[in-house]
C-alpha cells in the first residue's frame, strides 16, 4: 500500500513538473515582439524566475503619467504662476502626477563660462536656455525627460554635455543621448514610491553627424543622440511620374520611352501610387537597437515610456497654413515599441496637435499613443542666435527692416515666425496624464492648453489651461480630426471638470 502511494505521489509530482514546464515555455516562447529573442532550451532558466514575469508592467496602484511636448524654455518661468491663474493650474497638474515628462528641445548652459560654439542648420534655431531652466523644471513638477531631437546638438557635444550635467544636478533623469551609441539609446531611470519608471528616446529627424555611432573596426563610435533613420519615398499618380520620367531622360537620359514603376530623381526616390503621399521606410539595424533598449528597459523597470521626436509627415505635408499629420511608419514603431514593452508613446516634433490611439496589444492590453503632442512651452526668448542665421535670412531681414543692419535676434525671429508658426494650433496642446493599476491601464484625462498666441513676449509661450470652451473644443477636435485622418478609429470622450475623458472599456 505504502509503494502504490508513493508511486502515486511520484507520478503527481511528475505531472506537476510537467506542467510547470509547458506553463514556463509556454510564457517564455511567445514572442512579444520583434525585440523577443525567444527562448531556446527551458531547463536554462530557473522556473522561479521566469522570463516573462518581467515583462509584465507591475506599477503601484493609482499610478499617473503626465505628458506633454516639446518643452522649449528658455528662462525660468514658474514665477509666473503667480500672475497667470492658468498657468499655475497647469503646474498643479504636473505635481499632481507621480512622474512628468516632456521632450527637452534645448540646450542648458552658461554663455559666460561656456566653452562650445553654435552649430545652426538649415536655416533654424539654435534652442538655448539658462543654467536656472533645470531646477526650474524640476520645481514644475518634471522629473524625467527625453532628449533625442533636432535641436539636441545645436551647440554641440559641449553643449549636449553641459545640459546633461544641469539635469543631472536637478535631479532629473534623461535619456537619448551619449558619448556612444549604446548609451544614448539605453534608458533613462527615475526611482519613484510606486515603482521604477523607465524612458527611452528616439528621434527619426535630426541634424546631419549628430546621430550617435558604435565603434566599427579600428573606427571609434561617435557621441550623439539615438537615431531611427528612416527613407523616404514619394507616392505620385501616374500622370506625375510621366512628367518625373521626362526630366529624368532630359537630364540623365533615363526613362525616355516609358513610366516607370519607381524613379529616383535627384536623390528623392518615387513611385506611382492612387494618391500623393510620403512614405516613410526605417532602418532595420536602428529598428533593432530601439527595441532591444525597450525591452531591457521593461526589465529592469516597473513602467515604461518610450518618446519619439519626429518631423516627418505622409498626407497634408504642404499647406504651411495647416496642421502636419504624423509619418505612416509611426503606427508600426509605436505597435512594435508597446509590444515590446512600452506602456505609453509619444510623439513630438511637428509643433501641432495629432492622432490618439488606445492599441490593443495583443500581448499587453490597452496602452495609449499619442501621435502628435504640440509644444507645451514655446519660448520666443531666444536671444543666442549664431550669426550665419543673420546670413541666410539676409534677405528677409532686407524685406522685413529699411535698416536690417540695427535688427536684434528677436527682429529676425519675428519675420521668421510669421512665415512658419503663425497659427493658433502651433499654441494650442494638452497635457495627456494616463492613469494605470498595476499593469491595467484605466483612464486618460486631456485638459487643453493654450500658449499665449499674441501675448507679449514675456508671456507668449507659456502654457495655461484654455478657459474657453470653444477653444478647449478646437483643441480636442483637432485631436479626433487627426485621428480619423491617420486611419484610426475615433476615440469615445467624454467632457468633465475642462478635461477630455476616456476610459478603455468605452472603445
Amino acid at each position: 500500500m505504502q509503494r502504490v502511494e508513493s508511486a502515486y505521489l511520484l507520478r503527481i509530482i511528475g505531472l506537476a513538473m510537467a506542467f510547470l514546464s509547458i506553463s514556463l515555455r509556454a510564457q517564455q516562447t511567445a514572442p512579444d515582439s520583434l525585440a523577443d529573442p525567444r527562448v531556446k532550451d527551458t531547463n536554462l532558466f530557473d522556473a522561479r524566475r521566469p522570463v516573462a514575469r518581467e515583462l509584465e508592467t507591475r506599477i503601484g496602484h493609482d499610478f499617473t503619467l503626465a505628458v506633454v511636448g516639446d518643452l522649449i524654455i528658455s528662462r525660468p518661468v514658474s514665477q509666473s504662476a503667480q500672475r497667470l491663474p492658468g498657468f499655475a493650474a497647469v503646474l498643479q497638474i504636473l505635481h499632481g502626477a507621480d512622474v512628468s515628462t516632456g521632450n527637452m528641445e534645448s540646450t542648458i548652459f552658461d554663455a559666460r563660462t561656456f566653452k562650445g560654439a553654435p552649430y545652426s542648420w538649415d536655416g533654424d534655431w539654435t534652442n538655448s536656455s539658462l543654467p536656472q531652466v533645470a531646477k526650474d523644471l524640476g520645481a514644475m513638477g518634471f522629473t524625467l525627460v527625453s532628449r533625442a531631437n533636432n535641436h539636441a546638438l545645436d551647440w554641440g557635444l559641449e553643449g549636449m554635455r553641459e545640459t546633461s550635467r544641469h539635469l543631472d544636478d536637478a535631479g532629473i533623469a534623461h535619456a537619448g543621448v551619449g558619448e556612444n551609441r549604446g548609451l544614448a539609446a539605453a534608458p533613462g531611470y527615475i526611482e519613484t514610491p510606486k515603482g521604477r519608471i523607465a524612458l527611452v528616446s528616439i528621434a527619426s529627424t535630426f541634424r546631419p553627424t549628430t546621430d550617435a555611432l558604435p565603434a566599427q573596426d579600428a573606427a571609434p563610435g561617435r557621441p550623439g543622440l539615438n537615431a531611427l533613420h528612416v527613407s523616404e519615398t514619394i507616392r505620385v499618380p501616374k500622370s506625375a511620374m510621366q512628367s518625373l520620367a521626362s526630366v529624368d531622360c532630359t537630364v540623365h537620359g533615363n526613362h525616355c520611352h516609358e513610366t516607370p514603376a519607381t524613379l529616383k530623381l535627384f536623390d528623392q526616390d518615387y513611385r506611382i501610387g492612387d494618391t500623393f503621399a510620403y512614405e516613410y521606410t526605417m532602418d532595420p539595424e536602428d529598428l533593432s537597437i530601439i527595441l532591444r533598449a525597450i525591452r531591457s528597459a521593461r526589465q529592469n523597470a516597473d513602467f515604461v515610456v518610450v518618446a519619439l521626436h519626429s518631423h516627418e509627415c505622409s498626407l497634408g505635408c504642404d499647406d504651411p497654413d495647416q496642421p502636419r499629420g504624423p509619418g505612416d511608419f509611426l503606427k508600426t514603431l509605436a505597435h512594435e515599441a508597446i509590444d515590446s514593452g512600452a506602456d505609453v508613446f509619444f510623439t513630438t516634433g511637428n509643433h501641432n496637435l495629432g492622432p490618439l490611439e488606445l492599441y490593443r496589444s495583443p500581448h499587453r492590453g490597452i496602452r495609449p499613443i499619442f501621435y502628435g503632442l504640440g509644444n507645451f512651452f514655446w519660448s520666443d526668448v531666444q536671444e543666442l542666435l549664431p550669426h550665419d542665421l543673420y546670413q541666410r535670412n539676409r534677405a528677409l531681414l532686407g524685406s522685413a527692416w529699411v535698416d536690417p543692419s540695427k535688427a536684434t535676434p528677436y527682429d529676425l525671429s519675428a519675420p521668421l515666425n510669421k512665415a512658419s508658426f503663425a497659427h493658433d494650433f502651433t499654441f494650442r496642446s494638452v497635457i495627456a496624464v494616463s492613469q494605470f493599476d498595476g499593469s491595467r491601464f484605466v483612464e486618460l484625462r486631456l485638459y487643453p492648453i493654450e500658449e499665449g498666441y499674441g501675448d507679449r513676449l514675456t508671456d507668449s509661450g507659456i502654457p495655461r489651461l484654455a478657459e474657453d470652451p470653444v477653444v478647449s473644443r478646437a483643441i480636442i477636435q483637432q485631436i479626433m480630426t487627426a485621428t480619423a485622418r491617420f486611419g484610426l478609429p475615433s476615440p469615445h470622450i467624454t467632457l468633465h471638470d475642462g478635461a477630455a475623458v476616456l476610459h478603455p472599456g468605452d472603445e
